[in-house]
């Protein structure tokens, strides 16, 4: 499922769980534990087992390093998007982790917001994969029983290309049963 989120140069009214989302300390910070904890919660999401097909595009991006021939090249592929697709478990649906929303472990991610019900998210997280690079994510969106769609801005620092800020949308829809 996390390939459904994390996408973009790194690869990226909603309903809370509570008015502090997964920030149950008040520090404005989400650990690790808090983050187990809302998602454990937030129950089973609504979204069916089965085949998914994700689909990634950026209507903006901002890229002020970049050479203007390659940043024109970035915006076409970018708005083409990218398309993948994933088998999404009863299990995950039934007891989400944190890797639901796109947090791999090696993708050395922390969360500053977490919010989420069967139906809705809303998070904000900033992911250090390696060397220099931060990436910082926003992403809000609704779910249904064969679709989801959400919106996303993404800042990464420390490319090669400098700082980029992209914003998009992530839709999902279910395609079918898992493959065998």
């Amino acid at each position: 499922m996390r390939k459904f989120l994390i996408v973009g140069l790194a690869a990226l009214a909603i309903t809370a769980c509570s008015d502090k989302g997964a920030d149950a300390d008040g520090d404005g910070k989400v650990s690790n534990a808090e983050a187990k904890a809302e998602m454990a919660d937030g129950g089973a999401m609504v979204m069916q087992p089965g085949e998914w097909e994700t689909k990634v595009t950026f209507a903006s991006i901002d890229g002020k390093g970049l050479p203007p021939q390659a940043a024109e090249m970035m915006k076409a592929k970018m708005a083409e998007g990218t398309t993948s697709k994933s088998c999404l478990t009863k299990e995950q649906v039934e007891k989400p982790d944190s890797n639901f929303f796109g947090a791999p472990p090696e993708a050395n991610c922390t969360f500053e917001e977490l919010n989420r019900s069967s139906t809705a998210m809303k998070v904000s997280m900033t992911c250090k994969p390696g060397g220099n690079m931060v990436i910082k994510s926003k992403m809000d969106g609704k779910f249904g029983a064969t679709s989801y769609a959400m919106m996303i801005e993404q800042t990464t620092e420390g490319a090669p290309m400098g700082a980029i800020n992209m914003k998009g949308k992530i839709e999902g829809k279910r395609i079918g049963d898992c493959p065998v």
